[in-house]
């Protein structure tokens, strides 16, 4: 681990090119990096080179590029249904879909690949790392990388050490994070979900039992969390904004009384195992909290999109990457 960072002239290997594989393949080359995009189906491969022009356009609108930086992109991908193309790589980001076993066998299988120091981030929003070193030779390169959808343009990574990740490969990774544009959100131990997931799911937990209990419809539990929530959330996270909207004193005081008739069950809601067995999908099979036809997906992927391009720009404008790194050394 003798380099502070990772330079533009290293290969960086994307392998499982899905939704998010793609999105992190488009931010690394965004940022000048060239990218070996890996993935067993010719398929995923072409899916990849299909986004780039979207991507691209993403990435201008966002303000996260300049606009002559996107012709170079082609210049700089390459793609490889075999793993073998990692060997060249400075570092590696493992993409593929959410299944322990099959992520554990690449994992082992990259390291035959590649030389000791060349770190592996793990694309993962389950598992925990340490699970995943487990059976690696040079356990110590491996950590977590959790993305989000539109990796090219959010700012959202969570960075997370496994219990035998060494210092070292933290530290390259933080500093990769940063050379993305990103604001890495960095743990200091593993836990399942990781930061975001938890907070999140505990939120749907409570989402799902207040329309349970009947205290509201899916409409006004929509409508009370956009415009209360959604108004500070690009700005502050939880603890922020219990300080700068009333301070802790009083937020403290309200939570106490208001925890007892929470949802606190460790078991799956109604609601949610009726999702499992009908394989809800949201707009894409219409099976969902809210009905969805061909017009209303659409509008709803519109809309989505059209937010996350926005948030960028107004966090780059009011909470620049530099100002926030300083808040992670608050207590």
């Amino acid at each position: 681990m003798e380099h502070a960072k990772i330079s533009n002239d290293q290969v960086i290997a994307v392998v499982g090119l899905g939704p998010l594989g793609r999105g992190i393949a488009a931010c690394c080359l965004s940022r000048g990096f060239t990218v070996v995009g890996i993935d067993r189906e010719e398929k995923h491969r072409e899916e990849l080179r299909s986004f780039l022009p979207e991507a691209a356009a993403h990435c201008l609108e966002a303000g996260v590029m300049e606009a002559a930086d996107a012709t170079q992109w082609d210049t700089r991908l390459k793609l490889s249904g075999d793993l073998a193309a990692i060997k060249n790589a400075g570092l590696v980001i493992e993409a593929i879909p959410e299944t322990l076993p099959a992520k554990k066998i690449l994992l082992q299988q990259m390291e035959q690949f590649i030389p000791a120091g060349v770190l592996i981030g793990s694309n993962t929003s389950a598992f925990p790392i340490t699970e995943l070193q487990d059976g690696c030779v040079h356990p110590e390169r491996v950590f977590g990388m959790h993305w989000s959808s539109h990796g090219h343009v959010t700012r959202f990574l969570e960075l997370t050490p496994g219990e035998n990740t060494s210092a070292e490969a933290m530290k390259l990774a933080v500093k990769f994070a940063e050379q993305l544009g990103k604001e890495p959100a960095v743990l200091k131990k593993d836990i399942p979900g990781f930061l975001c997931n938890r907070i999140a799911y505990a939120m749907y937990r409570e989402a799902v039992h207040l329309l349970e209990s009947g205290v509201a419809d899916a409409e006004a539990i929509e409508a009370s969390f956009r415009n209360s929530v959604g108004l500070w959330a690009p700005m502050c996270g939880p603890l922020r904004v219990m300080d700068v909207m009333g301070g802790g004193a009083f937020y403290a005081e309200s939570i106490k009384g208001v925890l007892p008739t929470m949802a606190n069950s460790a078991e799956l809601q109604p609601t949610l195992q009726s999702f499992i067995d009908q394989d809800a999908k949201g707009p894409k099979n219409n099976i969902g909290f809210f009905d969805y036809d061909e017009d209303e997906a659409a509008k709803w992927a519109e809309r989505f999109t059209a937010s996350i391009l926005t948030t960028r720009k107004y966090q780059d404008q009011y909470i620049p990457t530099d100002e926030s790194a300083g808040d992670q050394s608050a207590t």
